[in-house]
């Protein structure tokens, strides 16, 4: 960095990071985009905000229902290079989307018709990789939990891929000090040989002339620069300019003698963590492909049930997944079942409902889904107690007027799940595994968003 850039670097190891949000156009409506602690734009993202204090992201139901997720900064300049290099409907891989940051902000500014395909290797990180992808509502997406060699010889072709690699974590010695313990120099190098080794396995998932967007949180120039060089020699890609303004203060490249267009992020310099990223295209290569089965259709009376849950139901495949009904962009159809044949997929579109009996029980998927028809289900409105109370999974009481049946419940507006409603009682279909565990019991709703 040089010793001035260093200095002021160490400088701001010792103030707070700033927290930040980042909106979700897919749920938001005119006159809800605006933090209630004030408005203050990420420069390189128009959905991001930055919050004057970090308030308690757990007990607001906003966040559970997906109107805002909870990201640095700095990880935002995805959007950037996005709006300068997509402009039709792809097909976008990341590698290694645990928890979901860039893979939620990819699919809230990806056109409409392009499908996502967010991949984790391990499987516990994938459960919750699989649940923040259906926060954002979109059914353009798939969850994979696969290895990187997995997916490469599944034969799958991606117009853009995203390798937010595992690294040493030097941009996040501010906000994790377990990031400073567990840095060493050997652990540098292990980083760089398994960067490039993932590297090398999704550049034969990019088609010709597609963008790998190649990204870490660290500082060094072995796992940034270092590595970009390696693959612009390698695999001959192009290095390409991302447009930015000088009052970010984005550092360039600090390996001497490489020119090349990358783009870093210091504390102390830009409103943010660490983060390294730069784009590459390639320039030649045999694009490869698997013929895949026929996926197995619901059946007619499960089908017809799910439909009629569904906005514009005739453009969604509705296929039975061990008694799991799941509805996929038609669209994507053939990509869906390509992977559900060579690895592990934890979501494929919307997981509309499971066959219990003669039920039909609705999932979580779809509650949170922008495709849920508004007149799909009787709806119940709860006060803040109430929706914490069900975000906990606890049962509570729904009012008298209330049908029987399934509910949507709500808070202002958002839907959160679904409850049962037996007359006497009413059982919280909420996921187990998502419930909040604390159980600490705020006394009042504090606003993070204004809806």
């Amino acid at each position: 960095m040089g010793c001035e850039r260093y200095a002021t670097f160490v400088s701001a190891l010792d103030n707070d990071p700033m927290p930040s949000i980042r909106l979700n156009p897919l749920k938001l409506r005119q006159g809800q985009t605006v933090p209630a602690s004030g408005e203050d734009v990420v420069g390189w993202c128009p959905l991001g905000r930055y919050l004057d204090r970090r308030p308690q992201f757990t007990f607001d139901p906003l966040m559970h229902a997906g109107h805002y997720y909870v990201q640095e900064a700095s990880s935002m300049f995805l959007a950037r290079v996005i709006e300068e290099y997509v402009d039709k409907p792809v097909v976008m891989l990341d590698m290694c989307a645990a928890p979901g940051g860039k893979s939620s902000l990819a699919r809230c500014l990806l056109p409409d018709e392009s499908l996502l395909i967010a991949n984790e290797p391990i499987r516990s990180r994938a459960n919750i990789l699989a649940e923040n992808m259906q926060k954002t509502g979109h059914a353009g997406v798939i969850v994979t939990n696969a290895y990187p060699a997995e997916i490469a010889r599944s034969g799958l072709q991606a117009d853009v891929v995203v390798c937010d690699v595992p690294c040493s974590g030097e941009g996040m010695f501010r906000k994790d000090e377990g990031a400073i313990e567990e840095w060493s120099v050997q652990n540098v190098e292990k980083c760089r040989h398994l960067q490039r080794d993932i590297v090398a396995e999704a550049w034969k998932c990019l088609k010709e002339g597609g963008l790998m967007i190649y990204s870490t949180c660290t500082f060094n120039t072995k796992e940034n620069e270092e590595n970009l060089r390696w693959i612009i020699e390698e695999f001959d890609a192009e290095a390409l300019p991302v447009a930015i303004k000088p009052e970010w203060n984005i550092t360039g490249s600090l390996l001497q003698g490489f020119e090349e267009p990358v783009y870093r992020f210091i504390p102390g310099f830009t409103r943010g963590e660490g983060l390294f990223m730069a784009v590459v295209r390639k320039r030649s290569g045999e694009a490869s492909s698997r013929r895949t089965k026929k996926e197995k259709g619901a059946r007619k009376e499960y089908s017809g049930a799910c439909r009629r849950w569904i906005a514009n139901a005739d453009n969604f495949c509705f296929n039975d997944d061990s008694g799991r009904i799941i509805a996929i962009p038609r669209q994507h159809a053939e990509i869906s079942m390509l992977l559900r044949q060579n690895m592990r997929v934890l979501l494929a579109g919307i997981t509309v409902g499971t066959v219990k009996g003669k039920d039909i029980v609705p999932e979580q998927s779809l509650a949170l889904s922008t495709s849920l028809r508004e007149d799909a289900f009787p709806n119940a409105d709860l006060d803040y107690q109430q929706a914490v109370a069900f975000l906990r999974k606890e049962n509570i009481a729904l009012p008298s007027s209330t049908e029987k049946g399934f509910v949507a419940v709500k808070f202002k507006g958002a839907t959160l799940g679904f409850m049962k409603n037996l007359g006497n009682r009413a059982n919280n279909l909420y996921p187990q595994e998502w419930k909040i565990r604390s159980t600490h019991s705020p006394e009042k709703y504090n606003r993070i968003i204004n809806i």
